[in-house]
């Protein structure tokens, strides 16, 4: 594995991060596929907007949530990982696609679903690591910190909504267990962000939890 340093970062510092526009280029760069058929050429995990994107990012969070980057010796992110109170089983079914709302004023960009009254729960959210530096222990490390992190605040129990074609078995390797009835979709249509391209066919999601 390179040499990397590891931070930790509250959820609202993400826009005004020294290294705002290479974390946002690392994200977006992290969930591009084009081998997945349910996703546009036009698909972005991020609003194309630095300060946009890392604002919505940090919104997804919540307040209590942080961002953790590990950084290069040369101080480049090149990988990160959300880690915010547990939002519950199958919250991604119940996520509204832009503009849709149960009152008409709701966007998918504003509403949160709420956290899990405890905080013995936690979830990843945004766990990418960069395409260049894949195959080098950096995602296991990820992982380390987030059980670290998540036991100092209270918690046992790191949670995972996974795309099942995005990442395989990737979670289980990592040592999460399935969660029965944490099955969700995204259906076909879904976008979060005004005038992007929606899911071409329904996106099937799975929790994985592992103890901490």
């Amino acid at each position: 594995m390179p040499p990397t340093k590891t931070e930790i970062h509250p959820s609202a510092t993400l826009p005004s991060l020294p290294y705002a526009p290479a974390l946002h280029s690392l994200i977006l760069t992290s969930y591009k596929r084009k081998d997945i058929q349910a996703f546009p050429p036009s698909w972005h995990r991020l609003a194309p907007d630095v300060t946009q994107g890392l604002s919505d990012l940090g919104h997804e969070l919540g307040p209590n949530g942080s961002l953790i980057l590990l950084l290069s010796g040369s101080g480049e992110p090149i990988a990160c990982a959300g880690l915010e109170p547990h939002r519950g089983l199958n919250w991604i079914s119940h996520v509204p696609k832009h503009g849709d709302s149960a009152n008409g004023t709701t966007s998918a960009s504003t509403q949160k679903p709420h956290a899990a009254s405890d905080t013995t729960g936690w979830e990843v959210c945004c766990f990418c690591v960069s395409p260049e530096h894949r195959g080098q222990g950096l995602a296991r490390t990820l992982i380390d910190v987030l059980c670290e992190q998540a036991k100092l605040r209270g918690g046992n129990e790191l949670y995972a909504n996974y795309s099942v074609v995005e990442t395989g078995n990737f979670w289980t390797r990592m040592g999460f267990a399935d969660v029965e009835g944490g099955e969700s979709v995204l259906k076909k249509g879904f976008t979060h962000t005004q005038g992007m391209e929606g899911l071409r066919e329904d996106l099937h999601f799975k929790v994985g939890v592992r103890q901490v």
